[in-house]
């Protein structure tokens, strides 16, 4: 079979245009790479602080709704025609492990309800983007929301309240050729602050190694997985864990 009939990662976001938004997330510059090693076209807006680089917009204020459709306009001008939107929100506040119990309504508020406002703001001006047009939606966050951690309650409220976002927008807007997935990934790649969390052994009575023997690096399984999403037309409303078969729940 000529190798150019075969679908593969490589042609599904060939000459993509593909903006991943990221606030909190370590990962994100191996995020591009990544993608960028799979022949899309990528722009990064992040809040985090760095040098000029081609491609990537550092220091971005998501404080408000207006602010966030500031920078992600110009970003949307240097892609051109926006195709897919990769959301990698991890909220540095919901990283530190706590009881329930100890959280004020402050503390609550940034740790969850802040970053929920984040999520729906991006949707939102996400859908703005496409213009009418059809186009996909990622949403990145850790394989252990699916279960629960304690100490985590908050990073697992966030995650899951995203994931349901992602469900509720693919049923609207997918008559409109709009798709969104969840992707969900071990959550060290998500965040190595998270390294020394109650995360929970899956299964409950032990750790066993990964079922492919590791679990894939950011740049590599996850992009790679993106990359067949974006591709994938028939796909929408999904819940993917991408850690090597770690939890292997739906």
């Amino acid at each position: 079979m000529d190798d150019s009939a075969m679908l593969g990662p490589d042609r599904s976001v060939k000459d993509k245009n593909i903006l991943v938004i990221a606030a909190g997330f370590d990962g994100a510059d191996s995020l591009k790479s990544g993608l960028l090693k799979h022949s899309a076209q990528v722009c990064l807006v992040t809040d985090a602080q760095g040098v000029d680089a081609s491609g990537t917009f550092f220091g971005a204020d998501f404080s408000s709704r207006s602010s966030l459709a500031s920078v992600l306009s110009h970003a949307a001008q240097q892609l051109g025609r926006v195709d897919a939107v990769v959301l990698a929100l991890t909220p540095t506040a919901a990283l530190v492990s706590r009881p329930i119990t100890s959280m004020s309504v402050d503390d609550w508020r940034e740790a969850c309800l802040d970053p929920l406002r984040l999520t729906r703001h991006c949707l939102q001006e996400s859908f703005r983007l496409f213009d009418g047009g059809t186009g996909c939606i990622i949403v990145l966050g850790p394989n252990f929301s699916l279960t629960g951690s304690a100490g985590l309650t908050a990073l697992s409220t966030v995650s899951e309240g995203q994931r349901s976002l992602m469900k509720s927008a693919a049923r609207q807007w997918g008559g409109q050729g709009i798709r969104l997935n969840w992707v969900g990934v071990d959550s060290l790649v998500l965040a190595p602050a998270l390294h020394d969390a109650p995360i929970p052994p899956s299964p409950e009575m032990g750790p066993p190694p990964p079922a492919l023997g590791f679990a894939p690096a950011l740049a590599e399984g996850v992009a790679e997985s993106i990359a067949i999403l974006v591709g994938a037309s028939a796909l929408t409303g999904v819940s993917l864990p991408v850690d090597g078969g770690v939890w292997m729940v739906p």
